[in-house]
């Protein structure tokens, strides 16, 4: 998830709650468009302003299945973390991944092992909250990910897809740690990017605009001649439209794939400095018995493989 976290916040205190949630709100109004909220609070004060925020939600006219904004809690670092709307760049590179996982998958199971084809589900916005040993008490919604559906409908995540844009890579490595020691996944996919300068909304709305979707229709006429341009020449952004920067140049981007007991990932880069590599790599070392719990796994006796991404 896209980071802007306050590293300077103070612990909450009773009196406070309050405040600091009006000061969440705030910022769905305000730029940039994905905002992270972190405050240092113990469990039970978490609880408080989990019992908080639903009144405010309330308040505000915003439903209880609404997905956002929601709340995140990592017990190991007592970090209650409010998230806002994610950027359209951080929502495409979930999807990219779970289709490609998922495609390349299908593609060797509907021949070995056709039954556990439909048994690999891409992982929604879902909050898990079955952590244990130091994380116990936590909550959290993936970017993405894969789960495993076994009969009787109990879901076990495998892989957990954290993506952040201009986020602190600490933050990242903290929900990776989250999934992997408390959860026990057997992959952790991070995506890092960096955007330069970062995306901001507009701070003002356009009074003048009748028609959302033929002005939606209407950018994206205005912006496609660019961005051909830039992708042509292996660039990415930036967008400009009605005078304001809606998209700024991706300066930097990788993958990496992190797994229990290693100090450091597989790292894939996609673009350095502002420019995309041209060999990107068919696979990231994912394979087959990565989507299944051990287990499942070895009762269904097929050699396992590498998940490449063009679905083969």
């Amino acid at each position: 998830m896209s980071a802007t976290v306050s590293k300077d916040t103070p612990p909450v205190m009773d009196d406070t709650i309050i405040s600091e949630y009006e000061e969440v709100f705030k910022l769905l109004k305000e730029n940039p468009p994905e905002q992270i909220l972190d405050v240092q609070v113990p469990y039970s004060k978490y609880k408080q302003m989990e019992a908080a925020f639903s009144r405010i939600k309330t308040d505000k006219n915003i439903s209880e299945d609404q997905r956002y904004p929601y709340l995140e809690y990592n017990n190991l670092t007592e970090t209650v973390t409010v998230v806002t709307l994610p950027n359209s760049i951080h929502d495409v590179a979930v999807y990219e991944l779970n289709v490609e996982i998922i495609a390349g998958a299908n593609g060797y199971l509907s021949e070995y092992a056709p039954e556990a084809a439909d048994r690999i589900l891409p992982l929604g916005s879902t909050t898990t909250n079955d952590f244990d040993g130091d994380y116990a008490n936590s909550s959290k919604q993936p970017d993405g990910g894969i789960v495993y559906s076994a009969i009787g409908g109990v879901r076990e995540v495998t892989i957990a897809i954290e993506v952040g844009l201009s986020q602190s890579y600490k933050s990242l490595c903290d929900a990776k740690d989250m999934w992997i020691s408390g959860h026990h996944v057997k992959v952790c996919i991070l995506v890092c990017i960096n955007e330069s300068p970062r995306v901001k909304n507009p701070t003002c709305a356009y009074d003048d605009i009748e028609n959302v979707r033929i002005e939606m229709a209407t950018m994206g006429q205005s912006v496609a001649e660019p961005m051909e341009w830039y992708t042509s020449h292996g660039y990415y952004g930036p967008i400009f439209y009605r005078g304001h920067r809606w998209t700024g140049e991706m300066s930097e981007a990788r993958i990496e794939i992190w797994r229990p007991g290693c100090s450091c990932p597989d790292r894939y880069e996609l673009i350095q400095g502002g420019v995309c590599y041209h060999n990107l790599p068919a696979t990231l070392g994912l394979r087959i018995s990565d989507l299944f719990p051990d287990e499942t796994w070895e009762a269904l006796g097929v050699p396992d493989r590498s998940i490449s991404f063009n679905g083969s």
